[in-house]
């Protein structure tokens, strides 16, 4: 797709927006990370990040916890970019805790208390 930047836009910077600055090094994404009390090194590849997630989680559920932080990010992104919303930390939260609310519908039995406290946590 031909843009007239490749620049990140939540973090104003000149860098360039790969998948990994965005979700993973971006200094507005790292926000929402320490909204899990997960501190991911700017450095670190996905795999990696991936990785120092799980272990800070310590979740059951730290991929689905993953996606969609990762989703909200992007939204976020995206209003930004194509409703021009401004981002904010308020707005994270609620679409996170919006996500996990739905996700509470299909989650297995044995991890629901897992997610409940999580939901009470973003309240």
């Amino acid at each position: 797709m031909a843009l007239d930047s490749y620049h990140c836009v939540l973090c104003h910077g000149s860098v360039e927006e790969t998948s990994e600055h965005l979700f993973f090094q971006c200094s507005f994404s790292q926000i929402y990370w320490d909204l899990l009390h997960v501190h991911v090194p700017t450095q670190a590849s996905t795999l990696d990040a991936m990785e120092i997630i799980r272990n800070g989680l310590q979740s059951p559920i730290f991929m689905s916890s993953i996606i969609l932080l990762c989703w909200a990010i992007w939204t976020t992104r995206n209003d930004l970019i194509y409703q021009r919303v401004q981002p904010t930390i308020q707005g994270c939260r609620f679409a996170f805790k919006k996500e996990l609310g739905l996700l509470l519908h299909r989650v297995k039995a044995k991890h629901k208390q897992h997610l409940e406290e999580w939901l009470r946590i973003f309240a």
